[in-house]
């Protein structure tokens, strides 16, 4: 009896220490890997720099904006856009106030700032996000609506400021595109499987004319195959669909912002393919 129990407790032991050794064999590669990465941080870091601008302001206000919550501004942002740009770069100042628009589309060394105490308001009518751009509908290329913030192929590009860009969206416009209330019609579904199918069988992107009557909502922010890219502290309400969206884009910071929208696929950020 005494030897089996001596055997029993040298096999237990034996057994023990195998499976101890193998613990810490496998255990120690996964941590050397884990702080290899964390070590990676600071070098990854230091290769994304967030885009500077000229010393110079360009207000709304001195090119016909209102900020009456009425008025629609999206010819005067379009202006303060182009001189901004035409300038050499400097900021676009949004001014306290609630201000309307359509769709904005940022250029090459613009900084749209949008002050405290500002809003700048989207008017949910898909009229004012015409014409069609060439974007991406979750993951896949098409043209369709502007994105409410958009901008294709520039560089050195900011949305800064502690004001508010509101969406608008609701289940009274883009929200009931996607069928998420009981009894409502599924509108975009036709028009999402179309998409795929047509990206399925490669038909060029020119060809994938969506827009009206396809119910494909845009994206808030959407800077596309851009460089040098900030967007920080302003708050994001009622987006249609994705919020921050990125595509194609190089050396992109996005810090400080606050998201608040519960509609149908609301997410607060997607960089895509950057």
């Amino acid at each position: 009896m005494n030897k089996r129990r001596t055997l029993w407790i040298y096999l237990l032991l034996n057994s023990a220490v195998v499976i101890i050794f193998s613990l810490l064999f496998y255990a120690k590669p996964a941590l050397s890997q884990t702080t290899m990465g964390w070590q990676q941080l600071p070098a990854l870091l230091a290769r994304i720099k967030a885009p500077t601008f000229p010393n110079r302001d360009f207000k709304i206000t001195d090119f016909g904006a209102l900020g009456d919550g009425k008025t629609d501004n999206t010819e005067a942002i379009r202006k303060a856009v182009d001189a901004a740009n035409k300038a050499k770069g400097g900021r676009v100042v949004v001014p306290a106030g609630v201000w309307l628009t359509g769709a904005i589309h940022l250029k090459s060394n613009v900084n749209l700032h949008v002050s405290e105490g500002a809003t700048l308001k989207f008017i949910p009518d898909p009229a004012k996000y015409l014409p069609l751009v060439f974007t991406r509908w979750e993951g896949v290329e098409l043209m369709n609506y502007s994105p409410l913030i958009y901008a294709f192929e520039q560089e050195n590009l900011a949305i800064t400021g502690k004001g508010t860009l509101d969406g608008s969206a609701s289940y009274e416009n883009w929200w009931g595109w996607n069928k998420k209330m009981p009894g409502q019609p599924t509108k975009q579904v036709p028009a999402r499987n179309l998409l795929i199918e047509q990206g399925d069988k490669g038909v060029p992107v020119a060809e994938r004319k969506h827009g009206e009557g396809s119910f494909l909502r845009p994206n808030f922010i959407q800077p596309y195959r851009s460089r040098n890219i900030l967007i920080e502290g302003v708050t994001i309400l009622n987006s249609p669909m994705w919020e921050i969206n990125p595509v194609l884009c190089t050396n992109v910071t996005v810090r400080g912002v606050t998201v608040n929208s519960h509609g149908p696929n609301n997410d607060g950020c997607d960089p895509e393919s950057c």
